[in-house]
């Protein structure tokens, strides 16, 4: 936490720095390549997998983050108890910030998650873990906005929020019992109360000087050697490695992060503050969904459904809709009258395509392993949440196929086949 005198200072130094040298923000000559972390938040009869990123905020000590492709913004808890012991070690693991606004931002997650948050500007680095401690690959130029967590909820489980403020108190991650909060990676923000400001992923803010601003997520397959990383900036010899690229779907405010063209009733987000980048749909590119079981008489097909490339989503789902829906022979022990809900039937053949020569065809049989082969079926109820449905989130699993890229630059996401 920081003083009034420092903090006028401070922002103070923020206005000159945001003035004077747009081009600040991009010192680095080579990208920035940090390590992801495969976490499993469930059990070893039944894991659930997500990945974890090092951030270190102000100065402060650095903690582990989920990394969440699907997720709006940075979203990182906080304690005023200066007598915590977050990582080990005693003191708040935040350095220097500057309070933009307070109890400004708000975020609900289909986990039932819920935070209240105040804005903040602070320094944002990235770690790689070396011997006992951390060394910086990377951090912003200046300081970037970040949704400080001042409040948890879960309405579905209310004992979580006791939990997470447990948590906080004796020192230990809150989310999930691995992390100290959500390092969003979408490509849309959260808007402020009064829609003045935004809280936007930290990545396409960071210095890529020399660089097509941008980012890279390997993962690879599970159970392997392969070591998960980010990378971020985009040379011109990794964009000719991703032989798919896909165009990267619109969004705007009054759509919520759905694809949607910016027009008078729905304007366009504004660009990232860093950087300048524009915004792009949390569903981010289209494909062609279709599947069978027992043969092609037994099929469906859809067109141009959005995908949402989740790595913070351990199961793959399809989220229904009149137009998007899954007949009831397809999946296991279907429920409700319609769209059914449900996992799919093991051994379906599953394929995600595009077309083209050099489109996407991915193709895998269901089966009942999360961020494997399981595939469900559901639908979206007005619960506080999102309410639009109608799209696929891939989640975690197709990253154990493909090296993803988010090219900002040139809005597309290129797709490689992991070796």
């Amino acid at each position: 936490m920081v003083g009034k005198k420092y903090a006028l200072g401070f922002a103070s130094s923020l206005t000159l720095l945001a003035a004077a040298t747009s081009v600040a923000a991009y010192e680095s000559a080579e990208p920035c390549t940090v390590p992801l972390k495969l976490v499993n938040i469930g059990n070893e009869q039944s894991p659930e997998y997500k990945l974890g990123i090092y951030v270190g905020l102000g100065g402060g000590r650095p903690m582990l983050y989920e990394f969440d492709t699907g997720g709006p913004g940075f979203w990182a808890a906080y304690t005023q108890d200066q007598g915590g012991k977050p990582g080990g070690r005693k003191g708040q693991w935040w350095g220097s910030f500057v309070t933009v606004q307070n109890d400004a931002l708000s975020i609900s997650y289909t986990s039932g998650n819920e935070y209240k948050a105040n804005l903040v500007d602070t320094v944002v680095a990235l770690y790689e873990p070396h011997g006992s401690g951390f060394a910086k690959q990377c951090e912003s130029a200046v300081p970037i906005g970040v949704a400080q967590i001042t409040e948890f909820a879960d309405k579905k489980k209310p004992k979580k929020m006791r939990a997470w403020n447990k948590a906080l108190a004796t020192g230990k991650p809150p989310l999930f019992g691995h992390f100290y909060g959500d390092f969003g990676a979408a490509l849309y923000p959260i808007m402020t109360a009064d829609k003045s400001a935004g809280v936007y992923s930290s990545l396409p803010q960071l210095p890529q000087s020399g660089l097509t601003n941008g980012f890279i997520v390997h993962v690879g397959p599970l159970g392997h050697s392969t070591r998960p990383t980010l990378q971020v900036g985009l040379t011109d010899e990794d964009m000719r490695s991703f032989s798919t690229q896909l165009p990267m779907n619109p969004t705007c405010e009054t759509a919520g992060g759905t694809p949607e063209a910016p027009s008078s009733s729905c304007p366009p987000y504004p660009n990232f503050p860093v950087g300048n980048m524009p915004t792009y749909s949390e569903q981010i590119t289209n494909a062609n969904l279709s599947w069978e079981y027992g043969g092609s008489s037994n099929s469906q097909a859809f067109s141009s459904v959005g995908l949402t490339l989740d790595t913070g989503a351990p199961s793959t789902t399809i989220w229904q809709n009149d137009a998007l829906y899954v007949e009831p022979q397809f999946i296991r022990q279907p429920q409700g009258t319609g769209p059914y809900t449900g996992n799919f039937k093991s051994k379906a053949d599953f394929k995600i395509s595009t077309p083209g020569v050099d489109g996407l065809a991915f193709t895998f049989k269901t089966g009942q392993t999360k961020t494997v082969n399981q595939v469900a079926a559901n639908v979206r109820k007005n619960d506080g949440g999102p309410t639009w449905s109608g799209y696929m989130n891939t989640g975690l699993m197709f990253y154990t196929h493909y090296d993803v890229m988010f090219d900002l630059e040139h809005s597309v996401v290129g797709f490689r086949p992991v070796q």
